[in-house]
């Protein structure tokens, strides 16, 4: 790879004596990692006086005493009443949230992005470009839903897990904290991926499924999965799980196994 310096491209910042790169353009057009163009519209954000004003549509805005810390707000973005937008956070242009949603501290509602009616994000959450995360549905601390995916109604997305670009988590499910859902992963219904699993590319979770470990090849409705190694029925070994931030929801449902 060769170095190129700011004196060979003519960038600004060279002290004058190149020729300057202008930069006009509204949009900047960049290729990602599926290989299609995003483009990025220019921001424009609320000022500080104008996020204010949001309470008259019922919208509750942080404020903090320190600097730097005012939400980011698009004006092209829709916000349901009820809603609560944390400092630091970071609304996208195009992004639509639900009535009595919560967007948490430092998190990002990303171009496009939608969070459905009573769902909330926490602390450094993120929802990707024209990603979806249902009604009611939670993303916990540092959870991520990637570019494209969607999470279903009432479901949760734990704390540092991720769902991958263009993958879909159905209703009631549950991503436990720590879980790496590759791209294009389709699971059902009321599917639990436990604590730290990794869900290989392109692998479909059958409705009901409670899988954890490394998981490679499709798993069928109801199956009960550690790796490679298939269980019959409730066994003792979902207590493997490590049930995480959502251990209360999960053994409301499951029960603890003897």
């Amino acid at each position: 790879m060769v170095a190129r310096r700011k004196k060979d491209t003519g960038e600004q910042g060279n002290g004058g004596q190149f020729a300057t790169v202008q930069r006009t353009e509204p949009e900047v057009s960049v290729t990602s990692s599926s290989g299609t163009d995003d483009s990025f519209p220019a921001k424009d954000y609320y000022s500080a006086e104008e996020l204010a004003s949001l309470t008259d549509r019922g919208i509750t805005v942080g404020s903090s005493p320190l600097p730097g810390r005012t939400p980011n707000v698009d004006r092209s973005a829709q916000i349901g009443s009820g809603s609560r937008i944390e400092t630091s956070s970071f609304v996208e242009s195009g992004a639509q949230i639900g009535r009595d949603a919560g967007i948490g501290r430092n998190s990002l509602v990303s171009v496009n992005a939608g969070v459905g009616d009573g769902a909330s994000l926490a602390t450094r959450a993120v929802v990707g470009s024209g990603a979806r995360v249902g009604d009611r549905s939670v993303v916990e601390f540092f959870g991520a839903v990637r570019r494209g995916a969607s999470v279903g109604e009432g479901s949760a997305v734990g704390a540092h897990a991720t769902v991958g670009e263009r993958s879909t988590i159905g209703d009631r499910s549950c991503v436990v904290d720590g879980a790496q859902v590759g791209a294009h992963v389709r699971a059902g219904d009321d599917v639990v991926i436990g604590q730290r699993a990794r869900i290989d590319d392109g692998v479909t979770i059958g409705d009901g499924a409670v899988v954890w470990g490394h998981i490679t090849s499709d798993v069928s409705p109801g199956e009960v999965r550690r790796d490679d190694q298939v269980f019959d029925g409730l066994t003792a070994f979902r207590e493997e799980l490590a049930f995480g931030s959502q251990g209360g929801w999960l053994r409301t449902r499951y029960g603890r196994t003897q």
